[in-house]
């Protein structure tokens, strides 16, 4: 495992304290609901190179600003964004906008229904569609007369149909296309199967970077509280119980951190065995986050299940992110058949 350079941290560093200044989450506790979106500081952080370490493969950095963005709960279409880009360039296109991908099933898996091709235009549903209420563009598996390809679907050609959905801060919707114009991308077969694994492994790593980042919120969050509250005379953080239930969130957090490094490292030299290490990582990851979700929730008492704390963000967001890219039973199941008889 690599451990990142100070040029790395860095980067995440800058990025963290615009969040700071910026506070993503403010527009949400005035007026609870779905998202309000911040062009604004989405474009400035763009502008300020926010995409820029995925596109050049750095997946370290990439994780790091993804950590970063947890820790904030940002409401922002990092992951989404970073993985239409992964999806668009090595597939041989270009997108002018804000692209998302329609790769996701209803089970969290990267098999959803491809879309029928007729005349150069598509026919057919993409169920879920992360960000799609802000996306100009969505890459969509697309079935043509030579295979499976890859197209650019403009979401302006599309009914785009919101879905109900936990976490308010990263929307899902579901894009119907009745004769939309498409883009075809031109890589299809091997080269096609190689891009499509590769941007999912770069999702992988970024999702688990972003558990991350909720979850070392949620501890500090948690023990900054404990240490606060005042019971029966005494702060609750005295108590052993919660001491264990801390100690207990940080060996999590701490192995969540452990893996996502070690993650984004064998995406960024190769490793032969990096599909095993992205299931192992999220067989993990996403059971964790919950733990350390559930257990600020009880920490904090009754002040965790009101609107007004921001807690409610970060449990939801861990909550939906486990299932997002597959459930930790499905990544075990990948375990199991890559192991040998």
């Amino acid at each position: 495992m690599r451990l990142a350079s100070p040029e790395q941290t860095d980067f995440a560093d800058s990025v963290s304290a615009l969040l700071r200044k910026r506070d993503p989450l403010e527009r949400m506790r005035h007026a609870p609901g779905p998202r309000k979106f911040d062009a604004g500081l989405w474009g400035e952080l763009v502008a300020n190179g926010l995409l820029e370490p995925a596109e050049a493969g750095d997946v370290v950095t990439a994780c790091l600003v993804a950590e970063a963005l947890g820790r904030a709960a940002a409401p922002l279409p990092f992951l989404s964004a970073s993985v239409a880009g992964a999806l668009i360039g090595p597939a041989g296109g270009g997108a002018a906008g804000l692209a998302t991908y329609g790769l996701l099933a209803e089970d969290g898996t990267w098999s959803a229904p491809a879309l029928d091709l007729r005349d150069g235009l598509v026919h057919g549903t993409l169920p879920f569609v992360p960000d799609g209420d802000v996306a100009d563009i969505v890459v969509a598996p697309v079935q043509a007369p030579d295979g499976r390809r890859l197209a650019l679907v403009r979401t302006s050609d599309t009914a785009v149909e919101p879905l109900e959905n936990l976490d308010a801060t990263q929307p899902l919707v579901r894009v119907v296309c009745d004769g939309s114009p498409a883009t075809l991308l031109p890589a299809g077969g091997d080269a096609l199967a190689a891009v499509v694994g590769e941007a999912r492994l770069l999702a992988l790593a970024l999702h688990g970077a972003t558990l991350l980042g909720l979850a070392t919120w949620l501890l500090g969050t948690t023990v900054e509280y404990a240490g606060q509250r005042v019971q029966f005379g005494m702060p609750i953080a005295a108590r052993q119980a919660v001491k264990h239930r801390c100690a207990g969130m940080l060996i999590q957090v701490e192995s969540i951190r452990s893996m996502v490094l070690e993650l984004a490292d064998a995406i960024e030299s190769g490793a032969g065995d990096r599909a095993l290490v992205a299931a192992t990582a999220m067989a993990w990851t996403t059971e964790a986050a919950e733990e350390v979700a559930g257990g600020a929730l009880q920490l904090h008492g009754g002040i965790g299940f009101t609107w007004e704390h921001d807690l409610h963000h970060y449990f939801k967001r861990c909550t939906v992110g486990a299932l997002l890219l597959g459930t930790a039973a499905h990544h075990r199941a990948k375990i199991a058949a890559a192991l040998p008889a």
